[in-house]
């Protein structure tokens, strides 16, 4: 029997899976209509938001954490303003780095406006990139009080458990990873806000890219923040399932968040406070101008009660992913107008010697510090005596929808192969062999494995020698069973962010194989062999789910706990589906994951 040639022929509809992932994101998130929004229940929508998205699972006393601060540092410039080296303490032995650019004329002890600038992925140069030196040092040649902070994963916080994804191992142990980032910029707020000289009702917020990003999510929920500008951080859900450039990472796609809010809802938050939405022309990382304008600003716009406190500006000079002159000059008149300063002069000034180095701009970090790993190794221990092993937990933890085969789809000349299509309109893909010339009733091996038909062919002619029958299976992104034009990992965390889970729907269909095999073939019992990280886990999962008589699966190179993940450092992007939200805990409750 040619094995290969069989797995060959088979052929997957991945347009068709991409549509039908498209369709189950739009049916789960909620639109934006602005004849809809009602300014008196925007609190009750902040809170919402804060309660079940942001701080979900995380300890009491995270949210109440007071921001401490320490002074490292002060570099006088003699250039009419000074720098302050600063750390954040926003979680016990969690530190931010960051400076404080403080005017000196007329004099320094002086209340001033301030604003709150943020980083994106500006890579290893973190804080000390030029542009942003840029700003800052206008902003203070101004007379506005600047706050720049290190963002994670950059700069000072290179470390590899910094790295934006790994926010998973906090949402594996059922605590919301949001909750960090928001607290690092939460924590910057509360920093200007305490300020004895920096005037409370005058605090702008302000980045590129991620640090946009950072901008609308704490502008939107956090109304000290009195002026927004961020600056291509953020479109809605349309534009990122058609432009996968537009997804992000795990921060930007918190789980659930399309179930109560989109950007849009995010950005009609703003309302009634001024703000800038910068946007470029020809953006070559993401969000380009003509298409987040139609998708945000129109739609918000007619709820604004100040029109001309809601502005858009489309950059054409360079018009690429940046905050250059052109980009700050609008900030800076932005903030004049708005917090009634005199404007300098439209552009930046001259400070071409004033640019310092990485080094120069050090803060440093405590020998002891906290990052995603230390944290989730702390949650890990704190709630495994809390761990549920009811089903109706599993369901809830997965968001479980029960499947069923609708469709059968040969690709296959003699009927041996072809794609399974559910009611759903999800999509598995299927070979089956039986061994030539045995008529006994054998064995029968239903065959899932993290890579697909081609990894499975030893394991294959294995059980066919053996006179086993095999059904193997390509379930939900594993093997080609990927839609077209996007990664696994970027549809696992756009399905999460809808309330949706991709391994949700990946033991769904498993449990719907068994039993339509068990159906179709009259196979009493059925013997699952699963090969990999993620299918061994779907297997056990399904195995607790599956109704009819399954004997123990048997499991090849599988995790020996779902806490390896964590343990051995393991990225989102190596098996993404894995890191959904609680099932750790649900999974300590056994006594393996064997």
């Amino acid at each position: 029997m040619d094995i290969q040639h069989i797995i060959k022929s088979v052929n997957v509809d991945t347009d068709g899976l991409r549509s039908a992932v498209h369709q189950l994101i739009h049916k789960s998130v909620v639109a934006f209509n602005p004849s809809n929004w009602k300014p008196e229940e925007a609190n009750k929508l902040r809170k919402t938001i804060l309660d079940q998205i942001v701080f979900q699972g995380t300890p009491p006393n995270w949210r109440t954490f007071p921001t401490k601060d320490e002074t490292i540092d002060c570099i006088e410039t003699g250039h009419g303003y000074q720098i302050e080296k600063l750390r954040l303490e926003i979680l016990p032995d969690f530190w931010i780095p960051a400076l404080l650019y403080q005017p000196h004329l007329p004099k320094l002890h002086k209340p001033r406006p301030a604003v709150l600038s943020v980083n994106g992925h500006v890579g290893p140069l973190g804080k000390s990139i030029e542009f942003v030196q840029r700003r800052c040092i206008n902003l203070a040649k101004r007379g506005i009080t600047t706050l720049h902070l290190e963002w994670l994963s950059f700069g000072e916080l290179t470390d590899p458990n910094y790295t934006h994804n790994r926010l998973a191992y906090l949402d594996l142990c059922g605590v919301s990873g949001l909750s960090v980032f928001y607290l690092a910029m939460r924590g910057g707020l509360d920093f200007l806000w305490e300020h004895p000289f920096v005037i409370k009702e005058k605090i702008a917020m302000t980045g590129l890219s991620g640090g946009g990003w950072q901008t609308i999510f704490l502008s939107a929920l956090d109304q000290r923040i009195t002026v927004a500008i961020p600056n291509a951080g953020y479109i809605d859900i349309s534009n990122r399932l058609t432009h996968a450039s537009d997804i992000g990472d795990l921060e930007q796609n918190p789980n659930d968040l399309l179930t109560l809010a989109d950007y849009t809802h995010l950005t009609a938050l703003l309302s009634p406070r001024p703000a800038l939405l910068i946007y470029n022309h020809q953006d070559d990382c993401c969000f380009v101008a003509d298409r987040a304008k139609p998708a945000i600003y129109d739609l918000v716009k007619s709820i604004y009660p100040t029109p001309n406190n809601f502005v858009f500006y489309k950059n054409i000079s360079p018009g690429t992913h940046n905050y250059d002159e052109d980009n700050r000059k609008q900030l800076y008149y932005f903030l004049c107008k708005h917090f009634d300063l005199p404007m300098i002069q439209d552009g930046d000034l001259e400070l071409e010697s004033e640019v310092l180095s990485f080094e120069d701009l050090v803060v440093g970090l405590p020998d002891k510090t906290a990052n995603f790993k230390t944290i989730a190794n702390k949650i890990m221990h704190q709630k495994k005596l809390e761990a549920s092993q009811l089903p109706s937990k599993l369901q809830h933890i997965l968001r479980y929808q029960s499947t069923s085969v609708s469709q059968v789809e040969l690709t296959h000349q003699k009927g041996k192969g072809g794609q399974l299509i559910f009611d759903n309109g999800l999509l598995a893909a299927f070979c089956q062999f039986r061994p030539e010339g045995n008529t006994r009733d054998n064995d029968t091996i239903i065959l899932i494995a993290d890579q697909g038909f081609m990894s499975m062919v030893t394991e294959i002619e294995n059980h066919l020698n053996m006179g086993n029958s095999v059904l193997a299976v390509e379930l939900f992104l594993t093997g080609q069973v990927i839609p077209t034009g996007i990664s696994v990992s970027h549809t696992s965390m756009l399905l999460s962010t809808s309330g949706l889970r991709a391994l949700g729907f990946q033991v769904a269909q498993l449990v719907s194989i068994l039993h339509w095999y068990r159906y179709v073939y009259k196979s009493e019992e059925l013997i699952l062999e699963s090969k990999g990280r993620v299918t061994g886990i779907i297997a056990q999962l399904a195995k607790q789910l599956y109704s009819g008589p399954l004997e123990n699966n048997m499991a090849k190179d599988q995790l020996s706990s779902l806490q390896d993940l964590i343990n051995k450092e393991i990225e989102y992007e190596q098996c993404p589906t894995l890191f959904c939200f609680d099932l750790l805990r649900y999974m300590s409750s056994k006594s393996s994951t064997g």
